[in-house]
C-alpha cells in the first residue's frame, strides 16, 4: 500500500509542476515551441525520476522494458494504423463539445523547426518519457494490486494531465489501449513504438499541408477555367482571400464544429468500427504470439488466478483476500485540480 501512496504522490507532484511551470519564466528565454515543449517534458518527469531513485529500482525493471520480437513490432505497426480511425472518431466527437487548440500549437511548432527535429522532439522524446511515467510507473505499480482497475486509472491520469477536454477524450481511449498492449507484449517498448507512430503521423501531416494547398489551389484555378462555379464557390468559402495553412486548418475546424453528434457518427463511425474490429484481431495475434493471451483474459476475471510473476500481489493477505484501494488523498486532490482546470479553461 505504501507503493500506491508513493505513486499517487508522484501524480500530485506532477500536477503541481504542470500548474506552476507557465510561471517559471521559461517562455521569456525563447519563443521556440519545441524547446518549450522539451523543457515542460523534463519538468514533468522529475517526480517520477525522484520516485525511482528513492525506490532504488532500475529503470528497465520499473517500467517493464523488455525486448520485442520483429514479428511483434510489425504487428504493432499494423495495430497502430488500425486504431487511428477510432482516435479520429473520438477526436471529432469531442470537438462537437470542446475547443481544439492542439492543431494551432502544432502548426507553430513545426513551422519553427525542420521535420527531423520535430519528429525527434515532438514524436520520439514524448513517446519515451510519457510512456515511462504513465504506463511505466503509474500503471505497472497499480497493476500489482488491481490489474483491471489499473488499466482505467492509469488512462484517466494520462488523459487528465493533457490539460484540455479535447485531448482528454482520445488520450483516455489511447491510455486504455496502451495498457492492454503492455499486457499483451510484457514490454513498454511496444507502447513507445505506438505512441511514436501516432505522434509522428500528426507531425508528418503538418508538413504535408503545403502540398495539399498546392493541389487545392490547382483545383480552384481549374474550376475557374472549366466553369465549375460550385467547386470554385466551395473553395472560396473555405479559403477566403488565399490558400494558406491557417485558412485550411480554420476551415477544417469550422466544418467539424458545425457537425452534430449524428453527423460525426455518420462521417467517422463506420470506419472506426470496422478498423477497431480488425485491430482487436491483430491485438489478439500479438498476445498469442507472445504467449500472453491467457494473462490478458485473466485480468478481467472476477477471481484473480495466481500471478505468473512472483512480485505481483492481488491481496495483502493470501489467507484473507482484501481489495486494495488505489485512491488516496493525493490522487483525489491531483485529479480534482486537473479536472477543475480543464473545465475552467473550456468555459473561459
Amino acid at each position: 500500500m505504501d507503493r500506491i501512496k508513493g505513486v499517487n504522490r508522484v501524480f500530485l507532484a506532477t500536477v503541481l509542476i504542470s500548474c506552476i511551470a507557465p510561471y517559471l519564466g521559461i517562455s521569456a528565454l525563447t519563443d521556440n515551441y519545441l524547446i518549450l515543449l522539451l523543457a515542460s517534458q523534463l519538468l514533468l518527469i522529475l517526480p517520477a525520476a525522484v520516485y525511482l531513485i528513492l525506490q532504488k529500482q532500475s529503470y528497465r525493471e520499473a517500467v517493464r522494458l523488455n525486448k520485442l520480437r520483429i514479428s511483434t513490432i510489425i504487428l504493432l505497426i499494423l495495430l497502430t494504423i488500425l486504431i487511428m480511425p477510432l482516435m479520429t472518431f473520438v477526436n471529432a466527437l469531442s470537438m462537437v463539445f470542446a475547443e481544439n487548440t492542439t492543431t494551432a500549437y502544432m502548426q507553430e511548432l513545426t513551422g519553427q523547426n525542420s521535420m527531423l527535429i520535430s519528429l525527434i522532439g515532438v514524436a520520439l522524446v514524448p513517446a519515451v518519457l510519457e510512456e515511462s511515467v504513465y504506463r511505466g510507473i503509474f500503471y505497472n505499480e497499480y497493476r500489482k494490486y488491481r490489474p483491471a482497475a489499473a488499466i482505467f486509472l492509469s488512462a484517466l491520469l494520462f488523459a487528465l494531465l493533457h490539460g484540455n477536454l479535447n485531448q482528454f477524450t482520445y488520450a483516455f481511449v489511447m491510455g486504455i489501449i496502451f495498457a492492454l498492449v503492455i499486457e499483451a507484449t510484457n514490454s513498454i517498448a511496444s507502447t513507445m513504438i505506438m505512441h511514436f507512430i501516432i505522434n509522428a503521423n500528426s507531425i508528418l501531416l503538418m508538413y504535408a499541408y503545403p502540398r495539399l494547398l498546392w493541389y487545392l489551389e490547382g483545383l480552384y484555378k481549374n474550376a475557374g477555367l472549366t466553369g465549375d462555379t460550385e467547386l470554385a464557390a466551395q473553395l472560396e468559402a473555405m479559403f477566403g482571400d488565399g490558400f494558406t495553412i491557417e485558412a485550411l486548418l480554420e476551415g477544417s475546424k469550422q466544418a467539424i464544429n458545425s457537425m452534430g453528434v449524428l453527423d460525426v457518427v455518420q462521417a467517422y463511425g463506420m470506419s472506426a468500427v470496422v478498423c477497431t474490429v480488425l485491430a482487436f484481431i491483430v491485438y489478439r495475434a500479438i498476445a498469442i504470439n507472445n504467449g500472453r493471451w491467457k494473462a490478458v483474459r485473466d485480468i478481467f476475471r472476477k477471481k484473480q488466478p495466481e500471478s505468473e510473476e512472483p512480485h505481483i500481489r492481488y491481496s495483502l493477505d493470501p489467507e484473507k483476500p482484501k481489495k486494495v484501494r488505489l485512491g488516496t488523498p493525493a490522487l483525489y486532490l491531483g485529479a480534482a485540480i486537473m479536472a477543475v482546470g480543464m473545465i475552467a479553461a473550456e468555459l473561459l
